[in-house]
């Protein structure tokens, strides 16, 4: 395998990983909840800027980007639409429990990639 195919194939699961965080976030119990998972989807989406070249995009990598983005966009849109009716905290205890794992997942996930992109740079 190539690097290139390599850094193609982890973008591509770092777009659906951030896609799929957005496209939960409208259910979230408290607007806490949805932006944590807006704030994620952002993240990973920033994240593919660092690791693959805009300029060597080619063949299906479009196409996952593009479902992603479009994921994005109608989540975003979605949470638009239900952010006056959610509360700020969760009422429940498990709720705030599974919100503030559920960040903490995300921070730390974020921080492991970082961490995967950086380490190597600094032994070349």
């Amino acid at each position: 395998m190539s690097p290139e195919l390599v850094s193609t194939v982890i973008g591509a699961l770092i777009v659906a990983w951030g896609a799929f965080t957005a496209w939960r976030a409208p259910r979230a119990a408290s607007r806490i909840g949805l932006l944590s998972g807006m704030v994620t989807a952002v993240v990973f989406v920033l994240f593919i800027r660092l690791i693959t070249p805009f300029g060597g995009w080619d063949g299906w990598f479009i196409y996952v980007w593009l479902a992603g983005m479009l994921a994005i966009i109608v989540s975003v849109f979605r949470a638009a639409l239900v952010w006056s009716d959610l509360p700020w905290r969760s009422g429940d205890e498990k709720a705030r429990r599974n919100e503030a794992s559920g960040l903490g997942f995300s921070a730390l996930l974020a921080l492991l990639i970082a961490g995967a992109l950086v380490l190597p740079g600094l032994f070349l």
